[in-house]
């Protein structure tokens, strides 16, 4: 837990899954390639962390993670933690899904937004959230959309057409304030609508950089996800926020991290940055 100002945030394990190493660290190739295949590949623990904010009247969830609907596929796959850990986490610290008035969706790979939605006693899909509305940016809608009807994995549009179904999914252009002192940036580069969410309050501000920089390990700007779909756009955007939060001292929140899930970048006698963590308790 971390007091920035007003809010409360509450960044919240989902669990993890494993994945390959050079699919989902894959540093530059050329610097790091040729090491991690030498180890015939292996497979590494990958986290994913959700992010709560209270405060100022409001209850905002942005990414609720893979929820529980079935997915023996990507489980066995992924090798991933079952059930998940979100939603039971959620009640402990106090929370119930209908006082959440927000859902930030960073967008929509089914990771990130598998939660959205649920299934009732009779196996029909419902916003799992009844009373929020859902914000995700109207490129990453399309980009879903278009990606589904393709047929490709990475979508799934039972986690998002129920909400549009619903009435209840709201689509953002660009920078847009959500709620007073919470507010989106498109960067795409991983994903066509790619949004990282700003939190900001007294003078203090957090940015969950989402699928941007999953894990400190990505700090680097060479450092890519095989999964991004257009690195240059990604590497530039990733240059442009990290220099802003270095030069801001905004506090970075991972998504993916299974262990060090937050932290600063502060410059150095030699102008370089280096990574400080945090411990969120």
């Amino acid at each position: 837990m971390v007091q920035l100002g007003r809010f409360r945030l509450d960044l919240i394990s989902d669990g993890f899954f494993e994945d390959e190493a050079d699919t989902f660290v894959q540093l530059c190739v050329e610097r790091q390639g040729p090491r991690l295949r030498a180890r015939g590949k292996p497979r590494i623990k990958v986290g994913f962390n959700s992010l709560l904010i209270r405060g100022g009247g409001h209850t905002v969830v942005v990414d609720p993670g893979t929820g529980d609907k079935p997915r023996s596929d990507k489980v066995k796959q992924y090798r991933m933690e079952w059930p998940r850990r979100f939603f039971p986490t959620l009640t402990t610290l106090g929370v119930t899904v209908e006082t959440v008035g927000a859902v930030i969706l960073t967008h929509l790979h089914w990771d990130h937004a598998g939660a959205a939605t649920r299934k009732t006693e009779s196996n029909n899909l419902v916003p799992a959230f009844s009373r929020a509305r859902y914000y995700v940016q109207a490129l990453e809608l399309e980009a879903a959309r278009e990606a589904v009807r393709r047929g490709e994995d990475g979508y799934d549009a039972g986690d998002f057409e129920p909400l549009s179904e619903h009435g209840c999914l709201q689509t953002v252009s660009g920078e847009s304030e959500i709620l007073p002192g919470i507010t989106v940036r498109l960067t795409g580069g991983h994903s066509r609508g790619l949004q990282i969410v700003y939190v900001e309050s007294e003078g203090q501000r957090a940015v969950f950089l989402s699928d941007l920089v999953p894990t400190p390990a990505q700090l680097p700007l060479d450092c890519v996800l095989s999964y991004d779909e257009d690195v240059p756009q990604l590497r530039a955007a990733k240059e442009a926020v990290l220099t802003e939060a270095r030069e801001r001292g905004d506090l970075l929140l991972f998504v993916h991290a299974p262990r060090v899930r937050a932290g600063y970048l502060k410059s150095q006698a030699d102008g370089t940055a280096a990574f400080e963590s945090i411990d969120l308790g």
